[in-house]
């Protein structure tokens, strides 16, 4: 295995959060901790096992999470200036983006879980390791975890924010009320 795309996860999280903050929405540690994992997986799948970050990813109770950037993250988002990454780089987490942002954190989660990559490497009470292979082999067994059915996106739905957190909106629609008197 030669080496990864890019030198740290710390940029490739960047770039995750910089994308939500150009599209004005605030992205959660644990679906950037999904979109670093699903990002490494595929880039494993398009690119014959080459690693897009040097990371290790662990298999715990929320999923699989990178443990260098969960530390990193546990009090608040460290100031990290800006970085360029190669254009291949960016064509790719671009789309990404574009295929995975538009889930909530619960539906990448369950996406995820139903993996039996993570099925495998789970064991309550316990982080283990995951191994890199071991998962890309599933998705590649599993295609159908990788892509998420479209029933589950909230892709036709606009998501607002009230003051009890996200909100679903839809149409106003008014009861019927009956004329019988």
């Amino acid at each position: 295995m030669a080496g990864s795309a890019t030198n740290s996860a710390i940029e490739v999280a960047y770039w995750f959060i910089n994308k939500a903050e150009q599209e004005n929405s605030r992205l959660e540690d644990e679906k950037l901790h999904h979109l670093l994992f699903l990002a490494q997986v595929h880039f494993a799948l398009k690119n014959n096992m080459e690693l897009l970050m040097p990371s290790l990813f662990i298999c715990g109770e929320d999923g699989f999470f990178e443990p260098n950037l969960n530390v990193m993250f546990s009090q608040g988002r460290p100031y990290m200036p800006p970085k360029s990454l190669p254009e291949k780089v960016e064509d790719f987490l671009g789309k990404v983006w574009k295929r995975y942002a538009s889930l909530s954190e619960k539906e990448l989660n369950l996406m995820i879980k139903s993996n039996p990559a993570y099925q495998t490497c789970y064991i309550h009470g316990m982080q283990n390791i995951a191994p890199l292979k071991t998962v890309v082999e599933s998705f590649v067994k599993n295609p159908d975890t990788a892509t998420y059915s479209s029933t589950h996106t909230t892709a036709n739905k606009k998501v607002s924010y009230s003051q009890n957190g996200p909100v679903v909106v839809s149409k106003w629609n008014p009861r019927k009320i009956s004329s019988k008197k």
